[in-house]
């Protein structure tokens, strides 16, 4: 790109560092503190609790000395009763009245003891934890070796989550193992501020397009290797629902969820730094709006408006450049059927240096980079019906087609397509995804790259996918 073309080119987020940043810190800072409180007030309850267990303790065996010397009588008798028994106040009980006695004062002891658990109760950690360890077998048309073994079977991924709450904060993380590397999934922690609003600080999903997934199979739709589909960010993200009818996300990310720019093993896909590819994500703000509507019993539509705007830092020349997605959306769910489509526009504009072309960025993820147009159209269209099938361990499928068609808006390009056709079978904690990915100048399928007008550009390519999961 000329210098001209440097200047005329839109600047989405010119300079966004500095009042994100700005803003990021001091919720952060208010959101420390509430944390902060909660702990204390775990802390505070804790201490009450052995205070009066204590005491508790001390006017029970009082109470059993009482007894067991026969002193039932002292008990009745108002004068013998102030020389032999405790004095609530001083034991820390309070006081119902100027004859409390032992029993009475145990009884209300007991009884603050158990209040207090219950809270204790309430505010304890309660952190669920689970898994899934999953095998996958792959058959390619278009690698020879592979074909000669009849495909390869095994294990894909094993994996850890944890969720939960501990007092009024929200817990959330999943860490996972893959052949070739290891990567967080997500990790974040949450406030509910009300019924309305929560808030997550972390590595969270990022709120565009259809959510949380634009396709139903296990190899995601073509939006996915884009970085447009179920892409995890550092930063924070509020989920907003002020009434059934709408739901509003608003989220700044400072960087994607490794700071390392050339790290290619990762769950999500992002730019990544490599020979004279060295452009990186920085602060990006995302925008989200989905109207739900009703029409009755298992019908229902969603229509969104998704915009995302970030930076492009280049470590060669230190400048930061543009980008920005926009989509609109739906997503209908039509008793059996689910019918999904999505029209998707994004721009990166980097500010590299002499030499290196602005039509291509590299991206990478699962340990690979590759190079993909820097400006593109999208759409998706995806439909699936779920079967009433009962038959042994098998209690649902669901069959899909997700389609992607990716079109290049840049210099020596071509279109890029994925299909998806396949099949989910869920057997108690079994899941298993059974898929055909057809493939026309796509990244994973066969393709060398996204949009790239390379040697394979013309040639659709396939695969036979499937992945056995076992969930616990």
């Amino acid at each position: 790109m000329s210098d001209v073309d440097r200047k005329s080119a839109p600047r989405h987020l010119s300079n966004p560092a500095g009042w994100c940043s700005s803003v990021l810190f001091m919720v952060v800072v208010l959101w420390t503190d509430a944390i902060l409180a909660s702990a204390d007030d775990v802390e505070s309850i804790k201490r009450q609790v052995a205070e009066l267990q204590e005491q508790l303790d001390h006017l029970r065996e009082q109470l059993a000395t009482l007894e067991s010397a026969g002193e039932s009588e002292a008990l009745n008798d108002p004068g013998t009763a102030a020389d032999a028994t405790p004095d609530p106040q001083q034991a820390g009980a309070p006081a119902e009245s100027s004859g409390t006695t032992p029993e009475t004062a145990v009884t209300t002891l007991a009884a603050e003891v158990a209040s207090l658990d219950d809270r204790l109760d309430e505010l304890a950690p309660a952190i669920e934890l689970g898994g899934a360890l999953r095998l996958n077998y792959a058959w390619r048309d278009y690698d020879d070796s592979n074909k000669d073994r009849v495909g390869d079977f095994e294990l894909e991924l094993f994996r850890v989550n944890a969720r939960g709450t501990v007092g009024d904060v929200i817990l959330d993380a999943e860490w996972r193992r893959y052949n070739d590397f290891q990567a967080i999934h997500h990790g974040w922690v949450g406030y509910d501020f009300s019924d309305q609003l929560q808030g997550q600080l972390g590595i969270t999903q990022v709120p565009f397009g259809i959510l949380p997934y634009a396709s139903h199979g296990f190899w995601f739709g073509g939006t996915y290797y884009l970085g447009l589909e179920d892409d995890y960010d550092t930063g924070i993200k509020f989920v907003h629902t002020p009434s059934d009818d709408w739901t509003f996300h608003y989220a700044f990310f400072k960087n994607p969820e490794y700071a390392s720019d050339s790290r290619a093993g990762r769950y999500s896909f992002d730019l990544v730094t490599g020979g004279d590819q060295q452009n990186a994500e920085v602060n990006q703000l995302n925008l989200r709006a989905e109207r739900h509507l009703s029409f009755g019993s298992n019908r229902t539509l969603d229509l969104g408006l998704s915009y995302e705007v970030g930076g492009i830092y280049n470590d060669i020349t230190r400048e930061t450049g543009d980008r920005f997605a926009v989509a609109a959306h739906a997503d209908a769910n039509l008793g059996p059927w689910n019918l999904q489509f999505q029209g998707i526009r994004y721009e990166f504009e980097p500010e590299n240096p002499d030499g290196v072309s602005d039509g291509f960025v590299q991206t990478g993820a699962f340990g690979f980079p590759f190079l993909m147009a820097a400006k593109a159209d999208v759409l998706s269209v995806n439909v699936a019906r779920d079967l009433p099938v009962q038959f042994g361990p098998i209690t649902g499928m669901t069959c899909y087609n997700d389609f992607t068609y990716i079109h290049p808006d840049v210099r020596n390009s071509a279109d890029s397509i994925q299909n998806v056709t396949g099949c989910s079978i869920a057997a108690g904690g079994i899941f298993a995804y059974f898929d055909w990915i057809a493939g026309k100048n796509m990244w994973f399928a066969g393709g060398d790259g996204i949009g790239r007008n390379a040697d394979t550009a013309g040639k659709w390519r396939s695969r036979l996918n499937v992945n056995i999961g076992f969930y616990f």
